[in-house]
């Protein structure tokens, strides 16, 4: 059967919509870096053994639940998260993909201090 008669041949994989979710997230004012999971390492697979950190999905019958892992700077966190649901559900969108949940994990505060970083260079 070509890809034309089999929607699900049309899809992207996972690592595809991985990616798509990471630059989509990176993008969010206020997201530090992405982070590769506190208690255990999140990350998406894909043949071959492709693997996006940072990012792990998870297909269920309600569509398909993405959580990342981030870094981010002081600001305030439930906007914070609610602008990364929005802007993963927004990136997997063209796909045709049905986000059923963005699950936001915020892994660590990072803090950028000029002073801090002087005093540890001299």
């Amino acid at each position: 059967m070509d890809a034309e008669r089999d929607p699900a041949r049309r899809l992207p994989d996972d690592v595809a919509l991985a990616r798509a979710a990471l630059a989509a997230t990176r993008n969010v004012a206020g997201v530090a870096g992405i982070s590769r999971g506190r208690y255990a390492i999140a990350r998406t697979f894909g043949l071959g053994g492709e693997a996006v950190e940072g990012v792990q999905l998870t297909h269920d019958d309600a569509g398909l639940r993405v959580e990342v892992h981030v870094g981010v700077r002081p600001v305030p966190i439930p906007p914070l998260a609610d602008a990364i649901r929005a802007a993963v559900v927004a990136a997997l969108a063209p796909a045709g993909i049905v986000v059923a949940a963005v699950d936001v994990w915020i892994d660590e505060l990072r803090v950028d201090n000029a002073a801090d970083a002087g005093e540890e260079a001299g």
